[in-house]
Protein backbone atom coordinates (compact mmCIF):
# COMPACT_ATOMS: atom_id res chain seq x y z
CA UNK A 1 0.00 0.00 0.00
CA UNK A 2 0.91 3.29 -1.07
CA UNK A 3 2.31 6.13 1.48
CA UNK A 4 0.49 8.83 -0.88
CA UNK A 5 -0.56 12.31 0.45
CA UNK A 6 -2.65 14.84 -0.54
CA UNK A 7 0.00 17.28 -0.69
CA UNK A 8 2.22 15.11 -2.53
CA UNK A 9 0.02 14.51 -4.90
CA UNK A 10 -1.28 17.79 -6.03
CA UNK A 11 2.43 18.27 -6.20
CA UNK A 12 3.18 15.41 -8.57
CA UNK A 13 -0.15 14.86 -10.49
CA UNK A 14 1.06 16.53 -13.45
CA UNK A 15 4.55 15.91 -13.56
CA UNK A 16 5.67 12.08 -11.89
CA UNK A 17 2.16 10.57 -11.62
CA UNK A 18 1.05 11.78 -15.06
CA UNK A 19 1.22 8.07 -16.14
CA UNK A 20 -0.25 6.89 -13.62
CA UNK A 21 -3.52 9.28 -14.29
CA UNK A 22 -3.60 8.78 -18.02
CA UNK A 23 -3.59 5.19 -17.31
CA UNK A 24 -6.36 5.38 -14.98
CA UNK A 25 -8.66 7.77 -16.86
CA UNK A 26 -7.85 5.20 -20.12
CA UNK A 27 -8.99 2.29 -18.24
CA UNK A 28 -12.07 3.46 -16.49
CA UNK A 29 -12.92 4.57 -19.99
CA UNK A 30 -12.37 1.48 -21.45
CA UNK A 31 -14.67 -0.14 -19.16
CA UNK A 32 -16.97 2.16 -19.33
CA UNK A 33 -17.73 1.69 -23.05
CA UNK A 34 -18.06 -1.64 -22.74
CA UNK A 35 -20.89 -1.33 -20.37
CA UNK A 36 -22.89 1.94 -21.75
CA UNK A 37 -24.23 3.63 -24.53
CA UNK A 38 -20.67 4.73 -26.60
CA UNK A 39 -22.12 8.00 -27.74
CA UNK A 40 -22.42 9.38 -24.05
CA UNK A 41 -19.64 7.65 -22.89
CA UNK A 42 -16.98 9.74 -25.65
CA UNK A 43 -19.38 12.76 -25.00
CA UNK A 44 -18.54 12.88 -21.05
CA UNK A 45 -15.10 11.59 -21.78
CA UNK A 46 -13.83 14.66 -24.45
CA UNK A 47 -15.91 17.19 -22.78
CA UNK A 48 -16.81 16.79 -18.82
CA UNK A 49 -13.29 14.69 -18.05
CA UNK A 50 -10.87 16.42 -20.04
CA UNK A 51 -11.89 19.55 -17.60
CA UNK A 52 -12.09 17.37 -14.76
CA UNK A 53 -9.27 17.58 -11.98
CA UNK A 54 -8.59 14.95 -9.44
CA UNK A 55 -7.41 14.98 -6.04
CA UNK A 56 -6.66 12.71 -3.52
CA UNK A 57 -7.89 13.31 0.12
CA UNK A 58 -6.49 11.21 1.53
CA UNK A 59 -7.38 7.80 3.54
CA UNK A 60 -7.62 6.16 -0.04
CA UNK A 61 -10.28 8.42 -1.17
CA UNK A 62 -9.86 10.90 -4.65
CA UNK A 63 -12.50 12.86 -5.86
CA UNK A 64 -12.87 14.19 -9.23
CA UNK A 65 -14.06 17.61 -9.69
CA UNK A 66 -15.93 18.96 -12.73
CA UNK A 67 -16.17 21.99 -14.59
CA UNK A 68 -19.45 23.95 -13.69
CA UNK A 69 -23.05 22.21 -15.42
CA UNK A 70 -21.30 19.28 -16.37
CA UNK A 71 -24.41 17.83 -18.73
CA UNK A 72 -24.47 21.30 -20.42
CA UNK A 73 -20.94 20.62 -21.51
CA UNK A 74 -22.32 17.96 -23.85
CA UNK A 75 -23.93 18.71 -27.28
CA UNK A 76 -25.05 15.89 -29.83
CA UNK A 77 -25.70 13.34 -26.99
CA UNK A 78 -28.68 11.63 -27.59
CA UNK A 79 -29.94 11.01 -24.29
CA UNK A 80 -32.08 12.61 -21.05
CA UNK A 81 -30.30 14.28 -18.56
CA UNK A 82 -31.48 11.71 -16.09
CA UNK A 83 -29.86 8.58 -18.50
CA UNK A 84 -26.41 10.59 -18.83
CA UNK A 85 -26.24 11.65 -15.27
CA UNK A 86 -26.42 8.18 -14.27
CA UNK A 87 -23.89 7.47 -16.77
CA UNK A 88 -21.65 10.32 -15.41
CA UNK A 89 -21.94 8.79 -11.90
CA UNK A 90 -20.82 5.58 -12.67
CA UNK A 91 -18.07 6.93 -14.77
CA UNK A 92 -16.83 8.89 -11.49
CA UNK A 93 -16.76 5.82 -9.58
CA UNK A 94 -14.96 3.75 -11.91
CA UNK A 95 -12.34 6.68 -12.49
CA UNK A 96 -12.19 6.93 -8.52
CA UNK A 97 -11.38 3.13 -8.27
CA UNK A 98 -8.94 3.01 -10.83
CA UNK A 99 -7.30 5.90 -9.73
CA UNK A 100 -7.16 3.88 -6.09
CA UNK A 101 -5.45 1.10 -8.27
CA UNK A 102 -3.02 2.91 -9.96
CA UNK A 103 -1.68 5.04 -6.86
CA UNK A 104 -2.28 1.46 -4.81
CA UNK A 105 -4.22 3.09 -2.07
CA UNK A 106 -7.62 1.66 -0.10
CA UNK A 107 -10.67 3.64 0.67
Amino acid sequence: MSDLTPEEFEEQKYVDYFPKLQTAYKSAFETMNEAFDSDIVHGIDQTILAESEPHYEGDGEFTVELPDDPLDKLDGVVATDEKTQHVLDRYLEELRAELRAQFDVEA
